[in-house]
């Protein structure tokens, strides 16, 4: 990490006119959404959610991925409409980037793009500069400010008072580790996972620099944001893997979280299942064996006795469910994070 992002990353990241509002003390809510909307049908449902978000008026959004189905193309006129609707949210937004937009377009029905170049245009219409997305932005701390992770300007930090927020660019679609196959026919871009593991190591250093970022502001709290379900689809042999995308960066963020003094949030979507719970352990998700294939661990039964009490995952509301969660902070060392399900009357 260079000298001058271990200076910015213990400081806030807020502009002025919000520092202005805020200090450690301070509570304050943000909107959290993704999987959505899922074709032209769910749209309306989407501004409605929209106009929803700008009445109760957050502090910021985040939208963790999948800004269009997995069955719509992938043209460059999806990602300018996906820009638009963003610029509606009165309130910056923070967005991490999901399998919808670029792994898995190169689907037919997605119009059969080579996903690098779409991960390419993705980068450029929504990450070119440090201001956030939204009608009103905020400044970002992004992961390409270090000039040895300068690809990776989708991996961003805010620091607001008690709580760290990172985006972790981490899709659905096992991660695309070995992403093999697409539809049953093999893929014909599958690049050997030259993309994914230069990623992953990137991911790995940003999600440990989010927890320094914590202990160094002495925060209680730190929000992962970030598209994949890593549990129930911690593998993901439809596409041709053998091996878990999510191996690596789970087994860092377990040890980071038990050795945390402070509560970690885990914001995904993916499988479009709403829910709020404590699933890890010191075992799942992860593979019973290091031997390859993986065989993923059994979800545990209930009070597994090894359950890591101070981390939380929240799975957003998406596809057909087009509602939101309002996430309150609050700085309270054992329960800075708490949640409700915001639904969207007419949805």
């Amino acid at each position: 990490m260079t000298k001058s992002l271990r200076t910015l990353l213990m400081s806030t990241a807020l502009p002025l006119t919000l520092a202005a509002q805020l200090n450690f003390n301070s509570t304050y809510d943000v909107a959290l959404m993704g999987d959505m909307p899922y074709g032209p049908a769910k749209e309306p449902a989407y501004e409605r959610l929209i106009a929803d978000v700008n009445a109760v008026h957050p502090l910021f959004a985040a939208h963790i991925g999948d800004t269009k189905s997995g069955s719509t193309r992938c043209d460059d006129s999806q990602a300018i409409q996906t820009a638009n609707y963003f610029r509606r949210f009165l309130m910056p937004v923070i967005y991490s980037v999901g399998d919808n937009e670029w792994t898995d377009c190169m689907r037919a029905n997605n119009g059969a793009y080579d996903p690098l170049g779409r991960l390419a245009l993705i980068r450029k219409t929504f990450f070119s500069t440090n201001e956030s997305l939204g009608n009103t932005a905020m400044t970002l701390i992004r992961q390409s400010d270090d000039p040895a992770y300068r690809l990776y300007s989708e991996n961003a930090m805010v620091v607001v008072g008690p709580a760290v927020f990172v985006s972790i660019h981490m899709p659905g679609s096992n991660n695309n580790l070995q992403y093999k196959t697409v539809q049953g026919a093999p893929n014909p871009f599958y690049d050997n996972d030259v993309e994914f593991n230069a990623r992953n190591a990137a991911n790995l250093a940003w999600l440990r620099a989010a927890f320094q970022a914590a202990k160094n502001n002495n925060c209680f709290g730190v929000m992962i944001l970030s598209q994949a379900n890593i549990f129930e689809t911690f593998t993901n042999p439809g596409v041709g893997a053998t091996r878990s995308g999510f191996a690596d960066f789970v087994n860092v963020l377990r040890d980071e979280t038990q050795k945390f003094n402070g509560q970690v949030v885990m914001v995904s979507g993916d499988s479009h299942y709403m829910r709020i719970d404590k699933p890890m352990t010191k075992t799942y998700p992860g593979c019973t064996t290091t031997q390859d294939p993986c065989t993923p661990v059994a979800t545990p039964a209930e009070s597994p006795g090894d359950r890591i009490y101070n981390f939380t995952r929240v799975e957003v509301p998406g596809d057909g469910d087009v509602h939101w969660i309002l996430a309150h902070v609050r700085p309270n060392r054992q329960n800075p994070f708490a949640f409700e399900f915001r639904l969207v009357a007419g949805n």
